[in-house]
């Protein structure tokens, strides 16, 4: 490309001028001044403020500034007092000549402003007069390059221009007069960044200023404009406006030219086409009808030249004739008819008598063209010999009518095409099994009873098929009249004539939707059983069934479980990223208790529940929050079934299966397989529970048998230790001290004590499995004394902790097995000390409450110990369980706890229990007082 040479001594001789026309504008004022001094003894404000007013208007921001400095240094000089000096006599003209300085700044800027609006508004005409002259894409770029250098002093402009329908990989470099060489690289480079993201690449600091613009219409990217700006590092906010309006100019100019150029070719590609058009084209124009245009296949249809004409009634000279023999008149003639009444023909058969003397059938269409006001400028008369097309369909209509009644005779969906697909013609079962009309098959309307998702494939292969003549066959989905979809197979093959020329096609189909449903069905139960007997984790099984589900089943799908809390959302899966804001709403949300939510009647009834029609007001019947309906309605479900999990005649859960947007409802057929698939993911989700039960089982039986031995182990030997003291004593003394006596056998008793707990415990298991009741021996006694009893029993075995008791003033009776309840209250002081830290207080208390229609006998034991998790406390009672925070750290069997509610509930009590995490826990034993 050319650069500019030259150019960088012409801002010198500007700022020249500036500078001379402040000056002259100071000089101008200064004798103004002097002369009004001489009048009127005045400081001439005025009249440098218009100075500076004329040196904005004409110069612009910079020599009004200057001037206003200039003037501000003249008026304290030789105006203001003491002259000829830079000072100021008094702070009134010291303010004065502050304000005018201050009133000069702001007219020179404002006068600057205007200056630069208006040069900015010249440079745009330009621009736009010179892109108004330009009449091809190298005009353009000449125009762009020469104001690309004026308005932003860019030494390098290039263009690059897309073809009409062409990509962006098609822009080629449009060349400028006197171009020297191809733009560089970098410029390159910008320019196909700028077409491949279609938006503006700005300047790189650091590097050349390169600057691309895509060049845009209103419907795609006509090119792009590249410049390179002077300097380096990022562009001013003034030359990207300016670079932006020069582009959006370009793009203008360049669509109105590429616009012009394809008229131009399409006119020379009309012409052609004319020429060389099978059918005669006569063009007359209104109102005189005289023939403006004919081609040659005219005259050669009609078999003598065009008639001229100057008025309709020489119409009347052409061979045109009615069914009776009589001549058509002038005015009936299409073209005529088009000319004086504005009437549309479409294809009108009239006899014509040919210059030859032989007679023709032509099929003749005619229009008039319209002004936008609707007055009538010509007509456009388009008519073909059809006499051998019609004597071919004499003889075919014969031989059509008996082809049509075997085709509707038919058991199966026959139809033809012609050789390229189109104008399918169906044998009337078609239109019983889909309900469609003739209108609403015609035109490939037929596709609109093909299944959606079977439309693309089997439009690809009938077209690959079309293209190379070959027969093909291919399954499809029908939809049927009720609304219902059935697998269909198609066999297609070509038909040729007599002489081998491809004629058309010939297609049949035959319902094999019950096979395929049934392999379909077997196929995805053995996927499924195959996938979920891998799984041996009930979340992953879970999980493994979702994506099973989806989409094969729904568009997406709940889980619920059923706990001891309750029902509990397992899992939901939507394939869509986009909906997981949603997915996650509907995961925390239930539906509202007492709701017609279809879930919560599969949960109460254990039978499935198909809607058929999920709508809006279903949402709001069922959401229990208005987050909860805003993310119904995102995800849209309009088909909804749940169907539930049962394994072992337990009901496990429930599986809701959604479907939204254009897929067809879930139907009773689905139902069927839905609850197959629930079935067998209900297997191994309980097969998952049990593998996980029984591992918990055998880790606890050997955390059982460890903990018993460990257990006995401390009383045994606490007895041991204790015998084999008195026994040394004995030994060395040959007495025992009485005091020393009487505490090793308090400690023997409490250990044999324990040890008998621990088996009593370990027997009522037993029993207890055996399905045995133990028999209790209930006396009447004082629950208070029997708590203080047990309280002193094992205050005297532990110095870690202390015991503080409360009593109420009256006596708390009841009817107790008085041994079994000494164990249940040991067994939570025991828990009380074992979970608390060394030094804590233990609250125990004994009250009288009257609850539920009863009276009860209430004993609290609350410790400040390292609290149960809550995830544990549901599950705290149960069999060799304990909590996650001390398995492994403290030792112990598990049953205890379960052991105690056993005996509470076999006194027709109960057991409840509240824990905080690290802040203790309070433990509740209701024993009825009357039974």
């Amino acid at each position: 490309m050319t650069s500019a040479h030259g150019r960088s001594h012409r801002p010198v001789p500007r700022l020249l001028s500036q500078v001379l026309r402040v000056g002259a504008l100071l000089c101008a004022c200064i004798l103004a001044s002097r002369y009004l001094d001489a009048l009127a003894q005045s400081v001439p404000f005025p009249i440098f403020l218009a100075g500076v007013m004329a040196a904005g208007w004409y110069g612009g921001l910079w020599p009004a500034l200057s001037l206003t400095i200039l003037a501000t240094l003249v008026l304290d000089l030789l105006f203001i007092l003491p002259l000829h000096a830079l000072a100021i006599s008094s702070p009134g003209e010291g303010v004065l000549l502050g304000v005018f300085f201050i009133v000069g700044v702001l007219i020179s800027t404002a006068a600057g402003t205007l200056h630069e609006a208006r040069r900015r508004a010249e440079q745009s005409q330009r621009l736009t007069e010179a892109l108004a002259r330009a009449a091809t894409p190298a005009d353009i770029a000449e125009v762009a390059q020469a104001h690309a250098l004026t308005l932003l002093g860019a030494p390098l402009t290039a263009l690059w221009v897309i073809p009409d329908e062409g990509g962006t990989e098609t822009a080629h470099l449009v060349p400028i007069p006197g171009m020297e060489s191809p733009p560089p690289d970098a410029l390159a480079s910008l320019a196909r960044e700028a077409l491949r993201t279609g938006a503006p690449v700005l300047p790189r600091r650091g590097a050349a200023r390169g600057l691309s613009l895509p060049l845009r219409s209103s419907s795609r990217v006509l090119g792009v404009l590249a410049l390179l700006l002077p300097g380096r590092g990022g562009a001013g906010a003034r030359q990207l406006q300016l670079a932006r309006s020069l582009g959006d100019a370009c793009a203008t100019a360049l669509e109105r030219t590429l616009l012009h150029e394809r008229s131009q070719r399409e006119r020379r590609l009309l012409d052609s086409v004319l020429e060389q058009a099978p059918m005669g084209v006569i063009v007359a124009e209104a109102p005189s009808s005289r023939i403006l245009f004919y081609n040659a296949a005219s005259e050669r249809i009609l078999g003598h030249p065009v008639i001229p004409s100057a008025d309709v009634s020489h119409y009347a000279r052409y061979g045109g004739y009615h069914a009776d023999g009589s001549p058509v008149a002038a005015e009936e003639y299409p073209t005529a008819r088009a000319l004086l009444k504005g009437e549309q023909v479409r294809n009108e058969l009239m006899r014509y008598r040919r210059g030859d003397g032989q007679t023709a059938l032509l099929e003749i269409s005619a229009a008039p063209l319209r002004t936008p006001d609707g007055a009538i400028t010509a007509s456009v008369c388009v008519f073909a010999d059809v006499t051998e097309r019609q004597h071919a369909e004499q003889r075919l209509r014969a031989s059509e009518e008996r082809y049509r009644q075997l085709f509707d005779a038919a058991p199966q969906v026959i139809w033809t095409n012609r050789t390229d697909g189109g104008n399918t013609q169906f044998n009337s079962l078609w239109f019983k099994l889909t309900g469609q009309t003739l209108e609403d098959a015609a035109h490939y309307g037929w596709l609109n009873a093909i299944h959606p998702e079977d439309r693309a494939r089997l439009k690809a292969q009938r077209e690959e098929a079309i293209r190379q003549e070959q027969a093909y066959a291919i399954d499809f989905r029908l939809r049927m009249v009720n609304g219902g979809y059935r697998w269909q197979v198609g066999r297609v093959v070509p038909l040729y004539d007599d002489s081998g020329k491809f004629e058309g096609w010939l297609g049949a189909a035959i319902d094999i939707h019950e096979r395929r449903r049934a392999e379909a069905v077997q196929r995805f139960l053995a996927e499924a059983s195959a996938t979920l007997a891998r799984s041996l984790d009930e979340r992953e099984t879970i999980e493994q069934a979702t994506r099973l589900m989806v989409p094969e089943l729904a568009d997406w799908c709940l889980v619920d479980l059923q706990t001891p809390g309750g029902m509990e959302r397992a899992a939901v899966f939507h394939p869509d990223p986009s909906a997981a804001e949603a997915v996650e709403i509907i995961r925390r949300h239930r539906p509202r208790p007492e709701s017609p939510s279809p879930v919560l009647e599969v949960f109460r009834t254990g039978q499935a529940k198909l809607v058929e029609r999920f709508v809006d007001e279903d949402y709001l019947a069922t959401v229990s929050s208005d987050e909860h309906l805003l993310a119904a309605r995102a995800l849209a479900p309009h088909s909804l079934l749940v169907v539930p999990l049962i394994a072992r005649e337990r009901l496990l859960g429930a599986i809701t299966l959604l479907r939204g947007g254009p897929r067809e409802c879930f139907t009773q057929e689905e139902q069927v397989l839905a609850q197959d698939f629930s079935q067998r993911c209900a297997l191994a989700i309980d097969n998952a529970r049990l593998l996980t039960e029984l591992k918990r089982s055998l880790r606890t039986r050997d955390d059982f048998l460890s903990s018993v031995s460990h257990d006995l182990r401390n009383p045994l030997s606490v007895i041991m230790m204790r015998a084999a003291g008195l026994r040394a004593e004995v030994a060395q003394k040959g007495s025992i001290v009485p005091e020393r006596l009487t505490t090793a056998t308090t400690r023997i008793l409490w250990a044999a004590e324990e040890m008998r707990s621990m088996i009593e415990s370990l027997l009522d298991l037993v029993r207890s499995e055996m399905g045995q009741q133990p028999n209790l021996r209930r006396i009447p006694m004082d629950v208070g004394e029997l708590v203080r009893s047990v309280i002193a029993d094992q205050q005297q075995v532990t110095q870690r902790h202390t015991f503080q008791v409360h009593m109420p003033e009256t006596p708390v009776r009841a009817s107790l097995d008085e041994v079994r309840v000494r164990r249940v209250v040991r067994n939570l002081l025991l828990n009380a000390v074992k979970y608390s830290p060394e030094g804590s207080s233990i609250d125990v208390q004994v009250q009288q409450s009257d609850a539920e229609g009863g009276s009860w006998a209430v004993i609290e034991v609350r410790d400040q110990g390292i609290g149960i998790p809550a995830s544990d406390l549901p599950h705290l009672f149960e069999r060799f369980h304990r909590g996650e925070n001390v398995v492994g750290r403290i030792p112990g069997t598990g049953l205890g706890l379960f052991g105690a509610r056993q005996l509470v509930e076999q006194h027709g009590g109960r057991i409840t229990v509240t824990s905080v995490e690290g802040k203790g826990s309070s433990f509740r034993v209701w024993l009825p007082q009357q039974q």
